[in-house]
């Protein structure tokens, strides 16, 4: 059977409307990736502070779109060497997995004891990694969820299964109230970029962390 006339056209088509989905956009054209990024992650692997487990497991490279991405990112589904699950799954930077280990540690659960009695079990994760700009506005700066350098925490549930919410939490039980302040307040110290649902109304239902280089020990904490 001979070939349709239309065929050859077809195919031209088809080519035409793939190769036009491959397009970046002009915010993934224009933002280059800043050398420290590298640099941050390069220390902190040699510094052998984040070692792979069933809890850490390193992924391929995240190579784009644009500067998106990082060489040796991992998905960290639990924090603390496993005492603290992380759900979903978190897709974070060698940088910020001993940071977000610390805080757990030294801010999160020593709160919870006090307040509740019983530690937190699981901290539920709004966002990791996403190649997008801040608050995914556009023509906005990219974001260092862009760079596997932020993590959102939505919500803490502690061993007996109740739930701390940020959104619900932060002006609700004093206790609530108290706990998410205090994790807050921990978060300014360990990290370099914090919002919480006092920042702006991007954050009203999580608190936003990330370690962007601001200059010098700039600290940005709402």
């Amino acid at each position: 059977m001979g070939r349709e006339p239309w065929a050859p056209l077809a195919l031209l088509i088809a080519l035409a409307v793939i190769l036009s989905g491959c397009d970046r956009p002009d915010w993934m054209k224009r933002e280059r990736r800043a050398e420290w990024r590298d640099r941050a992650e390069a220390i902190c692997l040699r510094s052998d502070a984040v070692r792979p487990s069933a809890y850490v497991r390193q992924m391929r490279p995240i190579n784009g779109p644009g500067s998106c991405g990082a060489r040796r990112p991992f998905q960290v589904s639990a924090a603390m060497g496993g005492q603290v699950a992380l759900a979903p799954a978190a897709v974070l930077g060698c940088p910020m997995i001993p940071q977000v280990d610390s805080w757990l540690a030294g801010d999160v659960q020593p709160a919870a004891v006090s307040l509740f009695g019983e530690p937190v079990r699981e901290v539920e994760v709004a966002a990791s990694y996403s190649c997008r700009t801040r608050n995914g506005k556009r023509g906005a700066k990219m974001s260092e969820h862009a760079y596997v350098n932020a993590l959102d925490v939505r919500a803490f549930r502690l061993m007996s299964g109740r739930r701390i919410s940020v959104e619900r939490g932060w002006n609700g039980p004093l206790d609530e109230a108290v706990f998410l302040r205090s994790a807050h307040e921990g978060a300014c110290r360990r990290f370099r970029t914090i919002i919480g649902p006092d920042g702006d109304r991007h954050h009203r239902d999580h608190f936003h962390l990330d370690l962007a280089w601001h200059g010098k020990d700039d600290v940005y904490c709402r």
